[in-house]
Order: C-alpha cells, then sequence, then structure tokens
C-alpha cells in the first residue's frame, strides 16, 4: 500500500512539473493547442514591443506625407514663378508644376494611410495586451495584414509601372 502511494506521488509530481502526458492526455492537448494560443511572457513582451514600434512608425509616416505635401505645394509655387517669365517652355514649366505637385500630393497621401494602419495595429495590441481581450487581438492582426496588404499592392503597381518604363525604354 505504502508502495503504491509513493508510485502515484511520482506520476503525479511527473505529470505536473515535466509535463509527463499519457496517450489520451497528449492527445487531448494537441487537440486544444490547435484551436487556442497562449502568450506567454515573452511574447507578450515582443508583441507589445512591435505594437509600440508600429505606433511610432506611423507617427514618423504621418509627419513624413505632410512633409511631402507641403514639398509638393512649395514646388509647385516656385515652378509658377519661373513660368512667369514667359519664353517658349511657359506652358511646360506650369504643367511641369502641376505635375509635380499632383505626385507629391499623392505620395503623400499614401504615406499617410499606411500610418493610419500600422496606427490602428500598434492601439489595437496595447489594447488587446492590456485587457487580455482576444477579438481585440484578433482586430490588431488584421490591421497589421491591411498594413502589410497595403505596402503589398503598392509595391507590385510600383513593379508594374517600373516594367512598363523599362519596356518603354527597349522599344526605343
Amino acid at each position: 500500500m505504502c508502495r503504491k502511494v509513493v508510485n502515484n506521488a511520482a506520476v503525479l509530481y511527473f505529470y505536473k512539473n515535466y509535463n509527463f502526458y499519457f496517450m489520451e492526455d497528449q492527445q487531448q492537448a494537441a487537440n486544444s493547442s490547435l484551436f487556442q494560443l497562449n502568450l506567454d511572457a515573452s511574447n507578450s513582451y515582443t508583441l507589445r514591443s512591435a505594437a509600440s514600434w508600429a505606433k511610432v512608425l506611423g507617427v514618423v509616416s504621418i509627419i513624413l506625407g505632410i512633409l511631402f505635401i507641403l514639398m509638393g505645394i512649395v514646388i509647385q509655387s516656385t515652378m509658377s514663378k519661373y513660368s512667369n517669365y514667359g519664353g517658349e517652355f511657359r506652358n511646360s514649366n506650369s504643367l511641369a508644376a502641376d505635375f509635380g505637385m499632383i505626385i507629391y500630393v499623392i505620395m503623400g497621401l499614401i504615406f499617410i494611410v499606411a500610418a493610419m494602419f500600422s496606427i490602428n495595429f500598434g492601439n489595437r495590441i496595447i489594447k488587446a495586451l492590456k485587457t487580455n481581450d482576444q477579438e481585440a487581438l484578433s482586430s490588431g492582426f488584421a490591421a497589421c495584414r491591411n498594413f502589410f496588404a497595403f505596402w503589398a499592392i503598392l509595391t507590385i503597381i510600383s513593379l508594374l509601372f517600373m516594367l512598363l518604363g523599362v519596356a518603354g525604354l527597349a522599344t526605343q
């Protein structure tokens, strides 16, 4: 009787402290971990750090977007001054100034939209970690996906424009 109690205590000790699972426990643990993720302290810290950096990136991107828009306006007004002097390039200077402003404004808006995705990711993840809310965590990851999808689509569009430019140079 005494030996059986000692053996049961040893099994219980290994079961609790060394994750010594029996066959049915292993299957149950595998099924529960398939649908449920647990964040340990290290993963929580890493995710919180990534969210903080995402917020920093968002603020810097907003500033950069505003600077792009301001540069577009400054370049347009500066180049418009030179079109007032007349000459044979008067209309082309005005057209180039307007086109340059449009390009800079579009670039500024792209950075501002990307900043909103980045800030949303940071805010939602930090809220989810503070409140231990699974829905907020899912929402934060969805915002992260939107951020990367936005930049992936813009990168693909940029590559297409570059390929069109290279194809145009090759035909000349």
